[in-house]
């Protein structure tokens, strides 16, 4: 997974997408924060990214915030219409989930979901192979 944030200018799309594809088909792309500001929108429209995650801002206090609800409504159509897939970021509580679900978001990340561990707890939970 590769993760563009908004916070990254890019001055020539068809170059780093031809990047991306040199290193390998399996690559996904996401385009982070997508909510936080106007840029990101140009990198999900030139990137067609597999995963669009949307910013913690628009997704705190969704349950209860119809423009919020509006935004993340807009966001799906737009990933159904293109193909791509919504991670909603900063999920922490069940209400904000209830209301994520309910608009078709597939994926969450948040203290709701679960905290961050260091990675020697994650090697140690695989099964042997």
């Amino acid at each position: 997974m590769l993760e563009i944030t908004e916070h990254e200018v890019i001055e020539d799309y068809a170059a780093l997408r031809e990047a991306v594809g040199a290193v390998g088909q399996d690559i996904r792309l996401a385009v982070d924060d997508a909510g936080a500001g106007v840029a990101n929108f140009g990198h999900i429209i030139e990137l067609r990214p597999d995963f669009v995650k949307l910013d913690i801002s628009l997704v705190r206090g969704v349950n209860a915030d119809l423009g919020r609800q509006a935004l993340v409504a807009g966001m799906r159509h737009f990933a159904r219409t293109v193909g791509c897939r919504l991670i909603a970021e900063g999920v922490e509580t069940e209400a904000e989930a209830r209301t994520l679900t309910g608009f078709g978001v597939e994926f969450g990340q948040g203290y709701l979901l679960g905290r961050p561990s260091p990675v020697d707890v994650w090697a140690g939970a695989r099964p042997a192979a």
